[in-house]
């Protein structure tokens, strides 16, 4: 029983990782700035993790990049199906991020989105 769930487990990433390796150029620069949104939240907590001990507070800068890239993978799953739609989400996560996250990955992040999104739109047209 065991054995037939590894490969089950198995075929689903390998499955995934052949989507990623067929993902159309407009689609990438949705990829890369919701994952390096969400990696770039998760260092800046871990540095005041480290920093301040137990008592460390979640940066308000790291919710917004945790929450708007997340947003911005959200995207990418919905511009599979519609681009229109994910074109969107894309430019909402992008602004986002432009306004409020803050420091330079906010601001990289955001242009990534931001240019996913304009790409998306033209790609639909």
């Amino acid at each position: 029983m065991a054995a037939s769930e590894t490969g089950t487990t198995a075929r689903g990433v390998t499955s995934s990782w052949r989507e990623l390796g067929r993902m159309r150029a407009h689609q990438v620069p949705m990829v890369l700035g919701g994952v390096v949104a969400v990696l770039a939240g998760l260092v800046t907590f871990a540095q005041n993790l480290v920093k301040d001990g137990a008592n460390a507070t979640l940066p308000i800068g790291a919710i917004y990049l945790v929450a708007f890239g997340v947003l911005g993978l959200i995207a990418y799953a919905i511009s599979k199906e519609n681009l229109k739609n994910g074109a969107v989400v894309a430019a909402i996560a992008g602004l986002a991020l432009l306004l409020l996250g803050g420091g330079a990955a906010g601001l990289l992040t955001g242009l990534l989105l931001v240019v996913g999104a304009v790409w998306g739109f033209a790609k639909a047209s």
